[in-house]
């Protein structure tokens, strides 16, 4: 019995600890962010990085400098060994007028240390597609295929309301509210004067990409599921076959039909339901 109970409390603490690890949730995350926020609210970083902009454009001010931290998760491997990687991009937006100047940033994690780039700007006639992703109130990234100087350059500007240092990877802890209000402004107008994409356009490629992502999760937490069915206890079984159920409820609330992760939800219910047949 005890075994059992123990290789349960390792699948769930595994399976929590990779979720934070990949997608930045959980509730070590929500303690972290809790805790820096009186360091945001001082503006430390956020004067400092204002105040570093403004060499390279003496325009910027606190309400249009946006520090942009784009995360991209990617898979590689075989059949028994799968290896999940992220990759940073740092950036910083300045918004003006009708333009945005993108600054690249190189972070060094070790020394904590920063430099910035040259500065770009580009305007509507530059943007050839744009998509958006992310959710309300944490994080909204714009995606640009822009043409720049005859080549084609893919931009992506991650609006953070608040940003803090969730790891070694994040250089900063800050508030951009204002900023990040304009810059979202700003980008709609691009993409509707660009791509004829009114802003309920822009939301409802938003709320696909924010579905697909319950969609992961159910799947995920019906495998935990599965996994935790040796153990011959019902309750953590029914309770992440119940986390796939109210994630598919949340996606049909946003008018989102859960297809193909609905059936691997059923084949993980079935093959549970089978292994605990006696």
């Amino acid at each position: 019995m005890a075994f059992k109970i123990g290789s349960l409390l390792f699948i769930l603490i595994f399976g929590s600890f990779l979720l934070a690890r990949v997608y930045a949730v959980g509730p070590l995350v929500w303690l972290k962010r809790a805790a820096l926020r009186g360091r945001a609210l001082e503006g430390a970083d956020r004067r400092e990085l204002v105040a570093r902009v403004q060499q390279l454009l003496p325009q910027a001010n606190d309400g249009n400098v946006i520090f942009s931290l784009h995360r991209e998760n990617s898979s590689s491997g075989g059949s028994k060994v799968t290896v999940i990687s992220t990759t940073y991009y740092y950036n910083v937006f300045v918004v003006d007028g009708d333009f945005l100047w993108v600054l690249p940033m190189a972070y060094n994690k070790r020394q904590r240390s920063y430099q910035l780039g040259t500065p770009v700007r580009f305007s509507a006639s530059d943007v050839r597609q744009v998509r958006l992703t992310g959710t309300h109130g944490k994080t909204l990234t714009f995606h640009f295929l822009l043409e720049l100087d005859g080549r084609k350059l893919e931009l992506a500007m991650a609006l953070t309301p608040y940003c803090f240092r969730l790891s070694k990877y994040y250089p900063f802890t800050l508030l951009q509210e204002e900023a990040c209000e304009k810059a979202r402004q700003t980008a709609e107008r691009m993409a509707f004067i660009a791509c004829n994409l009114s802003a309920s356009e822009l939301e409802k490629g938003r709320l696909k990409d924010e579905c697909g992502n319950y969609a992961l999760y159910a799947v995920c937490a019906s495998v935990f599921g599965l996994m935790c069915t040796p153990t011959e206890s019902l309750i953590p079984v029914l309770a992440c076959f119940a986390i796939s159920l109210i994630l598919f409820g949340v996606m049909l609330s946003k008018k989102q039909v859960p297809k193909v992760s609905a059936v691997l939800v059923i084949l993980a219910a079935v093959g549970s339901y089978l292994m605990m047949r006696p």
